[in-house]
């Protein structure tokens, strides 16, 4: 399988002095507050529109732009995808909804894990 991207989370500057800087209980408390936060921040990325201009034709070169463009992990088999292809994308949306067009008219579906990783999954073709 394919690994390929990571969606990069740092705490802004701000943050990470404040952290620094808990010495007292209750600062404590404020601190596992917002750490929690940026925490949850992978998922709600994928919310977040971005400006993506994939290239229609094989669908492998266009996940890899994906990936680069969109900063989001997605992993997928190389044997499931070759010999696909796809119209491509251009405009500002979100990560997801990106790839579920990147992903139309094909047969695999996406899977999205707890974690924010997003894995092709390639449905067993039935034989007549």
């Amino acid at each position: 399988m394919n690994r390929i991207g990571r969606l990069a989370v740092t705490a802004p500057a701000a943050a990470r002095r404040y952290v620094g800087h808990l010495r007292h209980p209750g600062h404590l408390a404020v601190g596992l507050a917002l750490g929690a936060a940026l925490l949850a921040l992978p998922t709600s990325a994928l919310a977040l529109a971005r400006e993506f201009d994939v290239a229609g034709g094989a669908l492998k070169p266009a996940l890899d732009t994906f990936i680069a463009q969109s900063g989001v992990q997605l992993i997928y088999k190389v044997e499931d995808v070759k010999d696909l292809s796809t119209r491509g994308i251009k405009g500002s949306i979100a990560p997801d909804a990106a790839l579920d067009r990147l992903l139309e008219g094909t047969r695999l579906r996406i899977r999205r894990g707890q974690d924010g990783a997003m894995v092709l999954i390639a449905p067993a073709e039935r034989k007549p």
